[in-house]
């Protein structure tokens, strides 16, 4: 059975894994949009989000990337110019709000892997892609995963290399390619958990959004503000967020953000 919910296992310690997988979810009409700029509610959503790790207490430090992102796509299914088109399409934002150059790989350097696949390869892709050999594991995730995630970090918290695997016939079947693509790679910046607290976002299972939304755009502008460092905990990031966000330029992005994250929507490439 599918719940109605994301979930996230994690193993190992340095290097740090994430394995992120996308279940199908119900949606919720919200109805208030306005509450997420005030300032208490973007510092907490930001912690949740970038520090609290789902189906863990442990309270992780600031992990992004310090360098250039060199991705390849893997084509392992139909719809190769689709796939291509909003992977490139989400990328290019992603680049343009972070600041972090993000370009196709030359043979050897890739450090991003984005595999468009189908479901009946998933348990294969799981041992070879992501290196998987618990049984367990690997099993709930064949039965429950819709698209999966994982990144691994360097001694210092910074982000070292990420693969994504969607299972196109899975996805389409809930509904969720869109949703595949831009949460995956959004939480592979550096956002890894799911809070139901936090809305409207693409990591809350019960807020419907298929694309950035005006918060995501802010918290992903935070992230890689250049005064939140990598290994950084709680204590300190929550100092800095009240400092950042408190200054007259950033209240001009919080105030402009839905229109900034609209300007490069994917969502734009699809009409």
């Amino acid at each position: 059975m599918i719940k109605t919910r994301k979930h996230r296992l994690y193993c190992g310690q340095t290097p740090y894994f994430l394995f992120a997988v996308l279940l199908s979810f119900s949606t919720l009409s919200l109805a208030d949009k306005a509450h997420w700029k005030s300032s208490d509610f973007i510092i907490d959503s930001f912690i949740d989000i970038a520090l609290n790790n789902e189906y863990s207490t442990i309270v992780s430090k600031i992990r992004k990337w310090n360098k250039p992102i060199y991705y390849t796509i893997k084509h392992r299914t139909a719809d190769v110019e689709l796939h291509q088109k909003i992977t490139e399409g989400h990328l290019s934002q992603l680049a343009s709000i972070t600041g972090i150059p993000i370009s196709p790989a030359s043979v050897s350097n890739t450090n991003l892997t984005i595999i468009f696949s189908s479901e009946k390869y998933l348990e294969h892709e799981l041992r070879q892609d992501f290196l998987l050999n618990d049984e367990k594991q690997i099993s709930a995730l064949v039965h429950h995963g819709v698209c999966l995630a994982h990144f691994s970090l360097s001694p210092d918290s910074s982000i070292e290399q990420a693969t994504i695997i969607i299972p196109v016939d899975r996805a389409r079947a809930h509904a969720k390619l869109l949703s595949c693509v831009v949460e995956e790679l959004t939480q592979v910046m550096g956002l890894p958990n799911d809070s139901d607290k936090v809305f409207p976002s693409i990591f809350n299972d019960q807020s419907h959004n298929d694309f950035l939304s005006g918060l995501d755009y802010v918290l992903l502008k935070l992230l890689y503000h250049p005064r939140i460092k990598v290994g950084m905990n709680d204590t300190q990031v929550e100092k800095l967020l009240n400092a950042i966000i408190a200054e007259n330029d950033f209240q001009q992005i919080i105030e402009n953000s839905e229109q900034l994250v609209q300007e490069q929507s994917l969502s734009n490439l699809l009409n």
